[in-house]
């Protein structure tokens, strides 16, 4: 049903290790990466990677700021993943392994995984994508040399999008969620920040847990925030504009639930997002609950 959830796929790869990454960044926590849960939020691990994907493309082909607003490089994320293995506190001390592990014609994907000492707490990836005026273009041959000496030992299957057709009818989720742009949202691409967009979809999904709730106070339970969370970014995101979140339930099983997201500006899909996480959180089933939230067509 919609396809291959990402947490069956990261499910059967083994862990990774810090040696087989090229890069190795430290990442001190901030309080403010700390959701309701006293954990570092998967949001916040969106950030840890994009620091991270940035830090490494300014070291290994200068792409820093100067360089995107002149367009010498002009890169957009496709999308990211996030995979949370154990608990990460704000009061431990964590690495950030990155690596390329896929070039292609216009894209490259990165892998990342988040390291308290030797274990790893949280995978995830990215994609990149080199654009010009018209759109998706061949990545240049100096930018395809700096790649490839980031390159892990294994080169992935490239990340499939999630395009299926009934994802992008939005009809096609029953939890509807009206969002207005912040001007904080805003990167310095001009357009809403892919952090931003990656909180707006988890925003979604606790007001619906809300909503299946009653609303209690001080938000939903702990244990319900998503263990993996996908986001692919269609299309850009602008300030200012209030565009429509929509939330449907993909499946459910003894254990998880797999939920589906869309944005939308008006009918047009400009977002998705896919996440899997418990249904059950000190003691509440939601299983019966989340069932007449199930995606249509």
């Amino acid at each position: 049903m919609y396809g291959v959830t990402t947490s069956q796929t990261a499910a059967a790869r083994p862990r990774p290790v810090p040696a087989d990454f090229p890069v190795l960044i430290d990442e001190t926590p901030r309080y403010s990466d700390l959701d309701s849960s006293r954990r570092i939020g998967r949001d916040a691990l969106v950030r840890w990677f994009e620091d991270a994907r940035v830090a490494v493309e300014y070291r290994s082909f200068g792409a820093d700021i100067t360089s995107r607003e002149r367009t010498q490089i002009r890169l957009l994320l496709a999308s990211v993943h996030v995979e949370v293995h154990a608990p990460l506190t704000v009061s431990g001390s964590y690495r950030i392994g990155v690596g390329i592990t896929h070039v292609g014609r216009s894209s490259f994907t990165y892998a990342y995984a988040v390291f308290a000492g030797a274990e790893c707490v949280a995978t995830g990836s990215s994609v990149s994508v080199h654009v010009d005026d018209l759109g998706a273009a061949p990545l240049p041959d100096a930018l395809r040399s700096s790649l490839e000496s980031q390159r892990m030992g294994t080169d992935a299957v490239a990340t499939r999008p999630l395009r299926e057709p009934a994802l992008l009818v939005r009809e096609n989720y029953p939890f509807r969620l009206d969002v207005r742009t912040r001007f904080t949202d805003v990167d310095t691409n001009r357009h809403v920040n892919n952090v931003a967009l990656a909180r707006w979809y988890l925003d979604g999904l606790a007001e619906l847990h809300l909503d299946v709730l009653g609303y209690p106070t001080g938000g939903p339970l702990d244990g319900l925030s998503p263990s993996a969370l996908r986001v692919d970014y269609l299309a850009e995101v602008h300030y200012p504009g209030i565009y429509q979140l929509r939330v449907g339930v993909a499946a459910i099983d003894e254990n998880t639930v797999r939920y589906l997201c869309g944005l939308f500006d008006g009918p047009r899909c400009v977002g998705l997002a896919e996440a899997t996480g418990a249904h059950r959180a000190e003691g509440v089933g939601l299983a019966d609950s989340l069932a007449p939230w199930a995606m249509r067509g």
